[in-house]
């Protein structure tokens, strides 16, 4: 019985390895309208579970349309849609961390491409597209919080996601100030987005704690504290 669970465990990962494959080789050769209808196939069939993974995967199709073909970027939405589907379809253990990590890592490749483009400074377009990149990332959250709540549309469950959201869009704006490196500029921010990402659905959730929260803060403000001092002012 044990083997034979393990024999289909190991077909399922191989076909969701090959989903994750057609994924990236539709996104690197095909125009992305048609790129979108197979991306869309492979996410929605089966059906079981799309709606709680969502959200991260509504992020990668933007990140899709963002980014030039490339062959990292190739390796990454590949990786990246792998990883989802094992999420979205129970072949990970401990899910809700898995979850979370998936959230941190497209929250980092949207902050890398918005400041890849306005990095320089504070423009109307910076601005605006600054306003989409904290609410995609604050819907990333909400969807997070939305998955492992006990009541998925309770009032404060969208107040978590609000206060995400406006935290997000704050940091965002401040890191456009920092005469640094678009880098530098997206890791200092991302920092701050692990924070928020980590402590505000702890505590809605539940589960949360002096000691997580100590660990957290000291954490994110020693890895940004290494990195202004590594960094060329």
């Amino acid at each position: 019985m044990a083997a034979k669970l393990r024999s289909i465990l190991r077909q399922t990962r191989s076909s969701l390895l090959l989903k994750a494959a057609v994924f990236a080789l539709a996104w690197f050769f095909f125009p992305f309208w048609l790129f979108l209808l197979v991306a869309l196939y492979l996410y929605f069939v089966p059906w079981f579970q799309t709606r709680k993974l969502l959200a991260p995967f509504l992020a990668l199709l933007v990140l899709a349309y963002l980014q030039p073909a490339g062959l990292v970027f190739f390796l990454i939405f590949g990786a990246l849609f792998y990883y989802l589907l094992l999420i979205k379809d129970l072949l990970v253990i401990d899910r809700r961390s898995a979850y979370e990590l998936l959230v941190l890592a497209l929250s980092f490749f949207l902050l890398r491409d918005f400041y890849g483009r306005f990095g320089g400074a504070l423009t109307g377009a910076g601005f605006f597209w600054g306003f989409l990149t904290a609410a995609l990332i604050g819907l990333l959250v909400r969807g997070f919080i939305r998955s492992f709540a006990e009541r998925a549309d309770a009032p404060e469950n969208r107040a978590a996601a609000g206060v995400s959201f406006l935290l997000i869009w704050q940091f965002l704006m401040l890191g456009l100030f920092l005469p640094l490196d678009f880098v530098y500029q997206s890791v200092i921010v991302f920092l701050a987005v692990v924070l928020v990402a980590d402590i505000i659905p702890e505590r809605y959730l539940g589960g949360s704690s002096r000691t997580k929260l100590f660990v957290t803060s000291a954490t994110v403000f020693t890895l940004a504290a290494i990195v202004l001092a590594s960094a060329q002012w």
